[in-house]
Formats: C-alpha cells, structure tokens, sequence
C-alpha cells in the first residue's frame, strides 16, 4: 500500500432510487447516475430535477457522494441551449459531472469554475499524456479506459498528478469506449449518444480468404466476458487509483447491492468465500474475468458461444432420468465445502450445449446434494435437479453445461439490505438532553465534532407535581426511560443512538410530545449540517458569454492558437483550390496515385511495415507525405510517434489526445481526425487551440449537425471525408486471434491477421472487413462504404475546402478509379450524380449514403 490514509472510493451505478438505496446501504463511498435527457444510458429511468435534488440528498446526508453522468457528445444547437439547464442543475449541487465532450466540460468551467468535473472513460484515456491533456482543460479525475493492465495503470498514476478513477466490476465492452461507431452503422443509436444496440453481442459469421470459416466455436465473436477485480484488488490499492468503478446502471438494484457488499468486504480487508460469489455469478453474470488487468489474453476474454446472462456454472449433466437430472458439480462448488452454494427451489436452471445451439431453462422444483460411490462422506460431487411435470427431461442430453442464472430467494434476501429498516446502515449519533425548572429544554446531538447542533423547545421545564415523593434514583430512571424511549425513535432517519447523556433536574417534568418535537427538529437540524454545501453560484449568462467569445473567434477569421493554417487556406478564408488527401493502407496502393490531381497522401500503415520508403516516393510523386497516428495511445507505445519525429513527415493526422500532446511542439503540421471527437464549436476552438490545422468532425454527426457547426466555426479549420469504410469498433481484443488461433496474445498468435483477409457476415447478411493496426489493435470497417458526395456543393458553400479519400484493402488499380472519380468530382469536371453512379460500381457490397443522411432519432430510450 502506498502512503495514503485512506482506502480507494468505491463508486457504485444508479440507474433508480431503489439502486440508489441499495448502494448506499451496502458500502457505497459514491454513486453515479444520470442527468434528466443527458446521459450515456438511453434505456434507464430518467429523473427529474426534484428526483436529482432528493437523491444528492439522501446520499449526502449519508456521507456519500454522487456525481452526475452527462458522458455523451453534445451538437452545436444543443450547445446553445445547455446554459440554463446546467446553471439549474450545478444548483443541484452534485459532487462532480462525468463528462465525455470537451466543450460540454469548457462550458460548465465557464458557467462554474469551482464545479468538479470527471473525464469519461467515453474521452479515451489510455496514457499519462492523455489524461494531462485532460488536466489542462480542468478535469479534476480520468476515468482510465478498460483496456489498460495494471502494469499500464502504475505507469499512469507515476506520472500524473490527477485523480484516476478505474472500472473494477461489470459489462465490458469489445471495442474502447468513445471510438465505437457499430451501434450507429449497423442500428441509427449512437453509443456516443447513450443509445447503444450492443451489436457486439450479437452472432457472427466468419469467412477467411473468401470461405465461410467453421473451425471455430466462436459464434458471438465480439462478446466479452465481464469484468471482475476482485483478484486484484490489493494491486489497485497498491498503485494507489483513487476511485473503483462499477458497471450497471441498467442492472437491478439487488445485483447493486451483491457486488457493494462483495467489493466492500473485500476492500475491508475480508476473506470472500463462495457465498460473497455466488450473487456476483447467478444475478447478472456473462463470466468473469479480471478482463485486460492482466495483459492481453483473447482466448480468456471472449468465449464465443454465448453473449447473453448466464449465471453461476454447476457442472456437466451426467445422467438424465424421468423428472430428474443429475449433475457433476463444478470444482469450484464441490470443493468449497461448507461455504459451497447450491441451488434453491424456484431458481432458474440452463441447461447448455453450445456447439449445437441447444439451450434450454426452467424452474427447479428441488435440488439434494449427492455423492459418487467411492466418494468420502462429506465429499458432495453429485447434485440431483428435479423440475415440474411441465418440464420435458428429454431435452436433457449427457454432456450439456448446466448453470443458476436466476434466484427469487436470493433477491428477496438481497433486498432486504436496503429496504428492511433493521438492517439499513446507520450513523451512530450521541445524544445530550439538557435543562434546569424555570429554563428552556434543550437538546443537542452529534456524530461527529464538526457536526454538532443544538435545538431549544418552547417548553420552560417544571417540577413534576410527585417529585416530592419519588427518590433520586426513581426520577433519573423515569426520565432516563422516557428521553431513551422517545429520542431512540430513529428508524425513519439516517441514525442510530449510540449514546444519551441526560443533564436535566430530576424533579422536571417532561412530556414525550416535547421529546419528540425536539428530536425531530434536532435530527431535521443535523441533516441540514450534514449537507451544507459550498456556494457554487452558477451563471448561465458566463456560459453564453463563453459560447458567445468562441464562436466569435472562428468568424472574425483569427486562428484560436495562431497555428499555422493548413495549405491552401488563404487569410480571408478563401481557397484557390480545393485540398485534397487519399489516404492510403498499403505502400502498394501510393503508385496507383501518380499525376492525380490530389495533393497530400497519408500513410497508415499495418504492423511491421515501414514507412521510409513509402515516405519518400510520396514526395516524388509531388504529394505532401503525412503520416497516420494510431487511434489509442498507451504507455510504452510512443515508439511509433518516435518513428513520426524520426522521419519529420509534411503533415501527421493525429487521432488521440495522447499523440497531440506529445506532437504539439514537434514541429510537425498536425490535422486532427475524428476519432477526437469533436462536435461543437467549443470542442472545435480547443483542439484547435493544441496545434491542429484543420479537424475532422465525429461520425456522430449527421448532415443537420454538421452544418449547425459550420455556421460557428470556421468551415477553412474542417475537413470531411467524402469517401471510407466507417470504422464501426476498434477494439484492444484481437478477433483474429481468438477465432483462428489459440494463441494468448502475440506472438502466440504467429501474427496471423498478417496471412489472411477476413470478413465477418452480420445478421442482416452483410459483410464488413477486419483490419488490424500496428499494435495488434482491430478495427471492424463497415462492409458498404460510405460517401459524403451529396453535400458537396453545401460544403464548398459553407467553406470547405479540406477533403479526404481513404483506402482500405483495395489493389492499385481501383484505386486509382476510385480516386479519379472523388477527384473531378470535387473539381466540377463530372457531376455529382456521375461520380456517385460511377463509385457504385466499383465497390463489392455497394455504396451508402452512411449516417451523415441519417435525419431520425431513436426515440424508444427509456421502454
């Protein structure tokens, strides 16, 4: 353990009152949910202010914090709308706001300079670098991205002086959080939106080198099993993360409250044994892992045969008979003797086998515990299943995977947790009754020295008309009796009285109806104290002043940073002609180039392969030579933004906050891309701030949007992709390894993505195509390309003049058609309606009109 007096927070999901409760009441340090309208989780309740207001109160009055989840990207008009409705919401006085858009964050510092802000793990964080980048705008923590291993965290938290917060237990995603665009391309909800489909749970087929490849049982390619720290807890703690995260505001708030009480035994410094388990696998469980704490392992992280709730695996069925089923117990149960959980009638049995897509669940009926013959007593290795006469054994064969992913029992005790007064958690608090005849009564209470209050009745203390005939010891025991009767009445509060000291004359007089007045208006008084908060005082004006200044900057034509502009940006914010990139991912693609009226090509080259050469024909061929970044940056993986240094290209297209970070003084003409996610103008005015020439916008935005943008910034700083394969996931888990190899990670997996062409058919029957980067990092690449032609004409009206062309997997000769076509387009030689007919008939799976033309909004967020 490092130097730190405290154990890390534990942060707990609330996607209802109930969760809230129930994780308050079971260890929670602090809680997260989500702003009314604005939040990462489309499907939970949505709150209104009053309920806000309540819940921050209820937690506070507890000692827990909460903090407000408004981790989505906000568009330019909605932008303009949000100073109000934060000035009203800062008044809420949360603990924090989880933020992913950096011009939402640069907003709220505006409308609120002292409000706490947390990076999203939406915003990408995977370095040192980032996560300073991210101090700089006024974060006060990052929520790392869960893909680091701890050695990757300790390397973080060495070098940064920033709060880091880290996901500890839950749902894990297959591709990083803030790049995956697959729910919009495959389903219109954007998970940068918070209306995420979870495509990536959903069956895959694989072909290799154009054949369907069956020598896999990875089905549900993309589905990962779920995340479980509890292994490395102490490590966390030793590398002193601030905050441990937990997933699940979409869970139920008896799986909130297992996984507190789990976490908080453990963080206690306890021994967890198989019943602190068994809720963390039977309520919600897709598997558990410790996910990427330990490095890479592609064949642990994703089974394949499943992507649903499975439960708590039993064992293997070894024999069926006539309304019973018996089962060989899973080691893990058979051996945790006296600690080992079975299963209880009315919990949920599935019975599996997965190679043949056979699944089957019911009730159980009953459950006995049995032994093999040779077995020693004591030594359970059988467990007989029997089930209702409606349930048909004979679906039952010898073989198939037997689990408990369901159990009312165990729930009913869960939820006992938090709403069973009696086992509720309480503040101790102590108590002192005061008061002389002929004076006012007092009382006052504490729980801690700090929060002390005193309260005064009304009622002038009088001798009691028998005092005369009671004893010392008979008056001190009555009112002893009735202040303790009386003033231990805390149930419907927050408190438990620890201790009551009575200093009042024992011949007083003392009504129980004046007790308990004073207790309530005592107790009333203590919750006050318990949730003063520092004066914040939000203006929504300084935050329409701000927006007002940044979009006054871009239309007076003044560079936010002075960088230099990009070629062929003229001073008026005019061009003679437009700029042109291709950007290529093969060296063999450059050559198809040649005497094409383009004038930058970008390099974004696969593992392995380099660029000198590549660098230097490019030049020959009168291009500007840019290089591509990756799209995450994590410690130790500078070597390749060394390489960027080393050979000093015309330009590099930088796609993290890591790389700009460590570029930004290099030198370099940087352009940034839209894996920054940039989609409003106070976005726009920062990343350009950091040395970008021009920016990219999110694939978040659709045509609508982006032009709400170009009317406030200047269109000269925007380039837009006319045509690409649109990156739907990219992902630190390697497909190519999990399904055609056995291999852990590399070099286990004998580089195998560099010996095949994989496409992987969707269950609508389309094909995408699976690339991956130079550190082994897979994007899946939308089948059906997407070209942006149509708004043309808008974009040159708006401004524009940067305009890209990117390649993927095809030979030099169509690209050389493909980019003739995009080129007379954009120069008026061919019209529009030509070039799209044209660029259709060089593309395998068709040509899409992709999310740009996309003017729907899924409104079934919270069914």
């Amino acid at each position: 353990m490092d130097s730190r007096n405290c154990l890390p927070e534990l942060l707990l999901p609330v996607g209802t009152r109930e969760m809230l409760e129930a994780a308050v009441n079971n260890g929670a340090d602090a809680v997260y949910f989500g702003v009314p309208h604005w939040n990462a989780r489309g499907r939970t309740e949505d709150f209104s202010f009053e309920d806000v207001r309540d819940m921050i109160r209820y937690a506070r009055i507890r000692g827990v914090r909460t903090f407000l989840a408004m981790n989505v990207l906000v568009f330019e008009r909605e932008l303009q709308e949000l100073p109000e409705f934060l000035e009203k919401l800062i008044s809420l006085e949360p603990d924090a706001f989880i933020i992913q858009d950096i011009g939402l964050a640069r907003l709220i510092r505006a409308i609120c300079p002292n409000q706490e802000i947390h990076a999203s793990t939406q915003m990408t964080l995977a370095s040192a670098e980032s996560v300073n980048a991210v101090k700089s705008i006024g974060f006060n923590r990052a929520v790392l991205a869960r893909e680091l291993s701890l050695k990757e965290i300790a390397s973080i938290k060495a070098a940064t002086d920033l709060e880091l917060e880290v996901f500890i237990h839950g749902a894990l995603c297959v591709s990083y959080s803030g790049q995956c665009l697959t729910s919009e391309n495959f389903g219109g909800r954007s998970a940068n939106r918070g209306q995420c489909a979870q495509s990536c749970r959903l069956p895959y087929r694989i072909f290799v080198d154009g054949k369907e490849y069956r020598e896999t049982d990875a089905q549900y390619l993309f589905s990962p099993h779920d995340l479980c720290a509890l292994p490395k807890l102490k490590e966390l703690e030793e590398i002193g993360v601030d905050s441990l995260k937990i997933e699940g505001r979409l869970k139920s708030p008896e799986y909130v409250a297992a996984v507190s009480r789990a976490y908080r035994k453990a963080l206690n410094g306890t021994s967890l044994d198989a019943k602190d388990m068994e809720p963390l696998e039977v309520l919600f469980s897709r598997g558990l892992t410790t996910g990427f704490l330990e490095g890479d392992n592609h064949q642990e992280l994703v089974d394949g045969t499943f992507s649903n709730h499975h439960g708590l695996f039993l064992g293997t069925v070894v024999k069926v008979d006539r309304g019973q089923i018996i089962v060989g117990l899973d080691s893990a149960i058979s051996d945790a003797g006296e600690n080992a959980t079975y299963p209880r009638p009315g919990d949920g049995i599935l019975f599996e086998k997965a190679s043949l897509g056979i699944s089957v669940g019911s009730r159980l009926y009953a459950a006995q515990v049995t032994h093999l013959p040779h077995a020693m007593r004591g030594d359970p290795k059988l467990l007989k299943l029997e089930f209702g006469r409606e349930f048909d054994t004979r679906q039952i064969a010898v073989g198939m995977q037997v689990y408990r992913n369901d159990s009312p029992a165990l729930e009913r005790e869960l939820r006992k947790t938090f709403t069973d007064r009696e086992q509720l958690v309480r503040l101790p608090v102590t108590m002192t009754l005061s008061g002389k005849i002929g004076e006012a009564l007092k009382l006052s209470v504490y729980d801690t020295p700090k929060n002390a209050v005193e309260v005064e009745a009304v009622f002038i203390l009088e001798a009691a008309r028998n005092s005369e005939n009671r004893s010392k010891n008979e008056a001190d025991k009555a009112i002893r009796e009735l202040a303790q009767k009386e003033l231990s009445a805390l149930s419907s509060t927050a408190y438990q009285l620890k201790h009551l000291d009575i200093q009042v004359d024992r011949s007083a007089f003392i009504p129980g109806k004046i007790l308990r007045t004073l207790r309530q208006a005592v107790i009333e008084k203590l919750d006050e104290k318990r949730t003063e908060w520092k004066l914040l005082n939000p203006s929504a004006e300084t935050g329409k002043k701000f927006l007002d200044e940044t979009r006054a900057k871009f239309k007076s034509g003044v560079s936010t940073n002075g960088a230099p502009a990009a070629s062929g940006i003229s001073s008026a914010g005019g061009t003679t002609h437009p700029i042109i990139s291709v950007l290529v991912r093969n060296p063999d693609q450059i050559a198809a180039l040649e005497g094409l009226a383009i004038d930058r090509v970008i390099m974004d080259f696969d593992w392995g392969v380099k660029y000198d050469d590549s660098l230097q024909q490019i030049r020959e061929l009168g291009f500007k030579a840019g290089m591509a970044t990756l799209r995450i940056h994590k410690p130790s993986e500078s070597h390749y933004l060394k390489n960027i240094l080393r050979l000093a290209p015309d330009f590099a297209l930088v796609r993290n906050l890591g790389a700009l970070s460590i570029l930004r003084e290099s030198g370099i003409p940087l352009t940034g891309d839209y894996s920054l996610n940039a989609a409003n103008s106070a976005s726009y005015d920062w990343l350009l701030s950091q040395g970008l020439s021009t920016l990219h916008p999110s694939w978040d935005l659709n045509s609508t949007q982006l032009f709400d943008l170009l009317e406030n910034i200047d269109g000269t700083r925007l380039e837009l992709t006319l045509h690409q394969y649109m990156p739907a996931f990219h992902s630190e888990y390697c497909a190519f390894a999990r399904a055609l190899t056995t291999g852990r990670r590399f070099p286990e997996c004998g580089k195998i993505c560099t010996k095949h062409r994989v496409e992987i058919l969707d269950h609508k029957g389309e094909r995408h195509f699976l690339q991956s980067d130079a550190e082994c990092r897979n994007t899946l690449f939308v089948g059906k390309p997407q070209s942006a032609l149509k708004l043309l004409p808008r974009l040159r009206s708006a401004g524009v003049n940067h305009f890209r062309l990117e390649m993927l997997t095809e030979d030099a000769e169509t690209v050389r058609r493909k980019v003739l076509i995009y080129t007379q387009a954009i120069l008026g030689k061919i019209t529009i309606e030509d070039a799209i007919r044209e660029a259709g008939i060089q593309e395998k799976y068709g040509l899409s009109d992709g999310q740009l033309f996309n003017e729907s909004t899924w409104q079934d967020r919270k069914k």
